[in-house]
């Protein structure tokens, strides 16, 4: 079986879509090119149960549609994933139509957090076949390929799917897969180079991403209503760091790597961090490599400042929505204004 992992081109005249691993969409004038991890977890899962996999993103690509559909016709998966957001839903619905006129067998599904909080929508408005819910696509989506190929006889919970013209789901996602079960992240499968230089956030290239997390621990106390991913993750998990340590050696060795940006939504703090940083000094990987990561305010010791910075830690990216008091507490973003300046 054929599966796409497919991010389509939208032209538009206000800028590149900046659509993977992207908490709150946008339209860039410059080209920043995220690495899609979740999604780069599904092309390894499925390729390591023996699929064939088409790493297929014409945003970061700069494909023009034309050029992308006329792959599509050519390459004729067997299952295409899309990841959608609310402000271009509508044009992959027309996407899915176009793809269903090229390649009438392939089988579309959906994920991403707009379709997790509306999926009946999608499923009535467009002729996608599968949404998986929730943010462990990876998992589902492997489930899903495992289940159309005869090799498992049941869905997991979270996916919605068509039925003898009945709209049907399996129930509410459930967030208990293992994340230490999680391998490398082929990242030749999934064009790595592709996201190693046009970004921002690396001082140095080429540069790539790892998550650790899945999402972010400040939600538990604050419950932003901003983020979109809030959506997709109600509950916060963490790999082991050795694991995280074992990877970013991975990168070092393999790919010269020069710096590395975890997007967990927080990185994990306290132990975790200390214990993650002692074994970066330990292996002698803070010489070699610059690391950077998501961070909420107030919540780092002066004694963990100093060993992030010994760990080889450059930047700490914090969140700062807004310097309005009111509108902090419209988006309960759960912070003041004088702990932010502090």
């Amino acid at each position: 079986m054929r599966v796409s992992i497919s991010y389509p081109p939208i032209e538009s005249e206000k800028g590149v879509p900046l659509l993977s691993q992207n908490r709150q969409f946008q339209w860039f004038c410059e080209p920043t090119y995220i690495y899609p991890m979740v999604p780069a977890y599904a092309a390894t899962l499925l390729e390591q149960a023996g699929y064939e996999v088409i790493w297929d993103d014409a945003i970061a690509e700069e494909k023009t549609y034309a050029q992308w559909l006329a792959e599509v016709e050519k390459n004729r998966p067997d299952v295409m994933m899309i990841e959608t957001k609310t402000p271009v839903v509508k044009r992959h619905w027309k996407i899915i139509d176009d793809v269903k006129e090229v390649s009438p067998e392939t089988r579309v599904v959906l994920v991403g957090d707009h379709v997790t909080a509306l999926p009946r929508e999608s499923m009535e408005r467009s002729c996608v076949d599968y949404i998986l819910t929730g943010g462990d696509y990876d998992f589902l989506l492997l489930n899903l390929v495992e289940y159309l190929d005869g090799k498992v006889s049941s869905l997991e919970p979270g996916i919605w799917y068509r039925e003898d013209g009945k709209i049907k789901h399996t129930g509410n996602f459930v967030l208990n897969h293992d994340l230490n079960s999680l391998p490398f992240i082929d990242r030749d499968l999934t064009k790595w180079y592709l996201y190693a230089y046009k970004n921002g956030n690396f001082k140095r290239t080429p540069g790539t991403y790892t998550m650790v997390g899945r999402d972010c621990w400040w939600r538990k106390r604050g419950g932003c209503t901003f983020c979109a991913w809030t959506v997709l993750y109600p509950v916060y998990r963490v790999r082991r760091p050795e694991l995280l340590v074992d990877e970013i050696e991975h990168l070092v060795a393999r790919y010269k790597v020069r710096e590395v940006f975890d997007d967990t939504g927080t990185f994990p703090v306290g132990k975790w961090l200390r214990r993650f940083c002692k074994l970066m000094v330990e292996r002698g990987l803070n010489d070699k490599i610059y690391l950077s990561c998501n961070m909420s305010y107030g919540v780092l010791t002066r004694e963990d400042f100093r060993l992030m910075r010994r760990a080889g830690f450059r930047m700490l990216l914090y969140g700062l929505e807004s310097a309005s008091q009111k509108t902090l507490d419209m988006i309960n973003k759960g912070v003041t204004i004088e702990r932010i300046v502090r």
